[in-house]
Order: C-alpha cells, then sequence, then structure tokens
C-alpha cells in the first residue's frame, strides 16, 4: 500500500502550524476579547446565560441578550483547559475549517491544486485574526458556501437539508447567522432568476421547491435559540446603531490598508477573470459572489466574512475560462511521502520553542496593550468599584473583574450613552459634565487621550499612577499622593506621528 501525501495537504499544514506560533491567534491582541472570554468562562461556570449586565457599574442590571453565547462559552472552556494555549487551538481549528471548506467547494469546478491555492488566497486573513466569535461565522460561510455549490453541482438534496441544522447551531454562536440566512436566500433567488431568464419557470417550479423550502426551514431554525424572534432583531438593531461609525472595525475598508489587501484577494481574481477571459458567472453564483464583494468592502469586520465564501465562486468563474483548460494538463499534486513526513515532524518538533519564543516576545509587551499594571494599582488602592476608561481597557478590566463605565458591547450602551463618552474622551466643550453626572472615584486613561490633559488642567483632578501608556487620576481631595505627569513627545524628528503605546 502506497502512502500518498499530496503537496497540498503539507502545505496545509504548514499554514495551520504559522496560526498555532502566531501567539495573537488565541485572542490577546483583539480588544474585545477579554470580554467575549470573561462572559463564556461565566456561563461554563453557572450553566446559565445572565439575564443582565453583570460588568458595568453603570448598565448593572441592565437586560442584555448575548448573540453569541455559544461561542463565548466555546471560549471559555478551550480557556478553562488550556489557557491562551486553548484559546490559540480553538482558532486554528476554526481556520482550518474555514479554508477546508473552501477548498473543498472550490475543488466541485476546477483541479485539487488549484482550487486549494484560491482557498487559501481567499482566506489569507484568518491567519492573522485573533480568536473571537466570530471565527465561528467565518468557518460557517465556508461550510455553507461548499453546501450551496455542492447541490448547484449534483442536485443532491442531501446538501441542502443540512443547511437548517447549519442555521439551528449557528444562532447561538455568532450573529453572523444572519449573512447564512441571506445566502441561503441569494440561492433560491438566484435560481428562480435562472429559470423566469430562460423561460422555464413552470416545468422548474418542483425543482426550486426545495431550496425555497430550506430557507423557510432555516429561517425557523433560528428561532431556536434562548431568545426567539429577538435574537433576529437584535441584531438588526446593532446593524443600525450609529455609534459603528466611529468603530475602527465598523467602518469602511480602507484599500490601502493590510485589511485592504486581504479584501482585495477576494475582489481581483474575481473581476480579473471576467475582464480578461470575458468569463461571465452563472446568475446564481454572481448573486452571491457580488453580494459578499459588496458586503465586505462596507466594513472592516466583514472582510473574512467574504473570504470565507469567494474561493468556490471564483474556482466556477475560472473553470469557465478558455485560459483555464490550456492550463489544466499543466497542473500537478505530487506526492514525496518520506520527505513530506519529515518536514511535517520538523515543523511539529520546532513548535514548542518558537511558540514559546513569540509568546514571550508578547508577554514582554503585554502592559503596553492592557492596563495590567494600572489595574494592579487600583486593586492595591481600593480604586476599583467606580473607574471610567475607554472601551479599549475595559474589556481587561473586566478580565480582572474590575467593573467598567463603558465597553465593547454597543448593543448594551446604545448611541446616545456611547457618544456622550466618544466626545467626552475628546475633551468637547462640556466634558466636564460627564465626570459630574456619573461620579466616577477613578479615571484610568491612556497618557494620549485628550480628556487626561483636560481633567488635570481643570484643576479637579490629580494623577496618583503613571506607566509607559496609562495614568490613573483621582479627585484631588484624595489623600493618595499626587505623580507629576511626564512630558508627552507626539512627533518625531522629521515631523512624523509617534505611535509609542502599541507593542
Amino acid at each position: 500500500m502506497t502512502l500518498r501525501f499530496p503537496t497540498t495537504v503539507l502545505i496545509f499544514i504548514a499554514i495551520l502550524w504559522v496560526k498555532a506560533i502566531y501567539p495573537a491567534s488565541s485572542g490577546i491582541a483583539d480588544t474585545d476579547f477579554f470580554w467575549h472570554l470573561t462572559y463564556g468562562r461565566w456561563i461554563v461556570e453557572h450553566s446559565a446565560i445572565p439575564a443582565g449586565d453583570v460588568f458595568s457599574w453603570t448598565f448593572t442590571g441592565q437586560p442584555y441578550q448575548l448573540t453569541q453565547w455559544l461561542g463565548e462559552a466555546a471560549m471559555g472552556l478551550a480557556y478553562n483547559l488550556g489557557g491562551l494555549g486553548g484559546t490559540k487551538i480553538l482558532s486554528v481549528i476554526l481556520m482550518g475549517i474555514t479554508i477546508g471548506f473552501a477548498w473543498m467547494g472550490a475543488r466541485r469546478y476546477v483541479h485539487n491544486s488549484v482550487a486549494f491555492g484560491l482557498a487559501v488566497l481567499c482566506n489569507l486573513v484568518q491567519i492573522v485574526t485573533p480568536m473571537r466569535p466570530q471565527l465561528f461565522s467565518f468557518a460557517l460561510l465556508a461550510i455553507g458556501a461548499y453546501l450551496i455549490v455542492s447541490y448547484l453541482e449534483t442536485r443532491r438534496a442531501r446538501y441542502l437539508a443540512a443547511y437548517p441544522a447549519m442555521m439551528a447551531l449557528w444562532v447561538n454562536l455568532h450573529g453572523g447567522f444572519i449573512v447564512g440566512l441571506l445566502m441561503i436566500g441569494m440561492l433560491a433567488t438566484g435560481l428562480t432568476g435562472e429559470a423566469i431568464l430562460s423561460n422555464r419557470l413552470k416545468a422548474s417550479a418542483r425543482g426550486l421547491a426545495l431550496p425555497w423550502a430550506i430557507v423557510v426551514a432555516s429561517t425557523f431554525a433560528t428561532l431556536l435559540n434562548p431568545y426567539g424572534i429577538n435574537a433576529i432583531l437584535t441584531v438588526v438593531m446593532i446593524g443600525g446603531l450609529r455609534s459603528s461609525s466611529v468603530i475602527s472595525e465598523w467602518m469602511p475598508v480602507n484599500l490601502t490598508t493590510e485589511l485592504g489587501w486581504f479584501y482585495l484577494l477576494n475582489l481581483v481574481p474575481f473581476v480579473a477573470l471576467m475582464i480578461v477571459s470575458d468569463a461571465k458567472p452563472r446568475l446564481t453564483h454572481g448573486l452571491i459572489a457580488g453580494f459578499f464583494l459588496v458586503f465586505g468592502v462596507m466594513a472592516n469586520r466583514q472582510v473574512a466574512m467574504c473570504a470565507a465564501v469567494m474561493a468556490p465562486f471564483t474556482a466556477a468563474l475560472l473553470a469557465r475560462t478558455p485560459h483555464y483548460g490550456r492550463m489544466l494538463p499543466t497542473f500537478e499534486d505530487p506526492s514525496r511521502p518520506l520527505a513530506y513526513a519529515l518536514i511535517v515532524a520538523l515543523l511539529a518538533g520546532s513548535y514548542p520553542a518558537i511558540a514559546a519564543k513569540g509568546n514571550g516576545t508578547w508577554d514582554a509587551t503585554l502592559h503596553l496593550q492592557y492596563p495590567i499594571k494600572a489595574s494592579d494599582y487600583l486593586e492595591q488602592h481600593d480604586l476599583s468599584g467606580r473607574v471610567l476608561s475607554d472601551t479599549l481597557e475595559a474589556s481587561y478590566l473586566i478580565h480582572r473583574g474590575i467593573p467598567v463605565f463603558v465597553d465593547g458591547r454597543m448593543d448594551l450602551y446604545r448611541d446616545q450613552f456611547y457618544f456622550e463618552w466618544y466626545l467626552a474622551s475628546r475633551a468637547t466643550p462640556g466634558w466636564e459634565k460627564v465626570l459630574e453626572k456619573h461620579k466616577p472615584k477613578a479615571l484610568l486613561l491612556r497618557l494620549d487621550m485628550a480628556i487626561r490633559q483636560a481633567a488635570l488642567a481643570g484643576g479637579k483632578w490629580k494623577q496618583v499612577y503613571e506607566d509607559e501608556r496609562y495614568s490613573i487620576l483621582v479627585p484631588t481631595e484624595s489623600p493618595l499622593p499626587a505623580v507629576a505627569p511626564k512630558e508627552l513627545t507626539y512627533l518625531d524628528g522629521k515631523g512624523g506621528m509617534l505611535r509609542p503605546y502599541m507593542p
């Protein structure tokens, strides 16, 4: 018996290895990671879902719906079992599912090696994406796209029959289930449009009944969650929040940034194939691909969702080009078991040392990313009861068990409260009213925040702690000794803006 170990599988393993040695894969680089994790651990510990807010001192007890409770519970369980290593393994598994199903979907149309190349090209963003519940949406979008193209190519009902079950799981894992519902709806719409354009609507009616029935079944499947139809309404409400306009992950994609390049890896191949070869996708493919290409550029957080589905549809378009037919005989997927086994052994053997070095480098700069030492000071001096801080620090404070003023849960705080803080943090006129209204015991602020400078200049607050990135201010009547603020430098010698606080 011959052991076949194709090149594509080797590269796939190498990509998983790269994700596994990347320290940020655990989620620690994401500013929302800690509050997702803390919710997950709470759910695992209590075997229940909190009915209201349990992490802030401004909205304590306020009703709050966790649209990703099961995804957070999975994160909490992974962390309880293996710490940050456990959440890292979870992110590697989800990336493997995303690329793997994108690969299988693309393989419906093109050679195995080409399909794998497209799956990796489209999903390169997955390698640098840290662990958070939305990774479940990426994986399930890839699975959904695979089920759809498999049905289109085989007309076997079993592929679509799995879709409602997937939606019942998805609605509890992450709010991105709405996009999965839209995707199955576009399948049914596209097939109906194809029948109309070919004047076969009446003849195709029986065949169209299945996809439309799956749309209905999938819709009802999303009601299988602790909140019923409110899960859908909550996601719609989140999408309509105006505060998203000033949050970086919800802003439209800037094509000159790293994330913009990841998006272009999906847009350019699809559009270029149509321009160079005059190939046109079938209506259903074009409808789904077009939607995700528009959807992906609308917000930074949606790039990876676009990437998760594009490989099969780009492969389908490639297969329609005359260029692909001429290139097909040149594609190979060689098998050299001994050499590849040695490479895999080398990767596995070197993993502990390389991963430890990366983790060590990250740990050395972690205090620049999160207020670790500042939180210690708050706890040591009994200041942790009513701390006012920005959303970037609040997630870590939640992890430390310190109640927060505001954090990344915009669906809890809503627009008015968030914008009051957003404007005050920039020391716009009237910023003092926010402090007078909420009466915090301490302010935990980054050194470069405008409200810090304004509070120090106003005379009602004094600084009692300062490190490389964070400061703590308390009312001037506090008995704690004041610490003189250091002079800040914002520009380098050439007039460029310094970014001294990012690890």
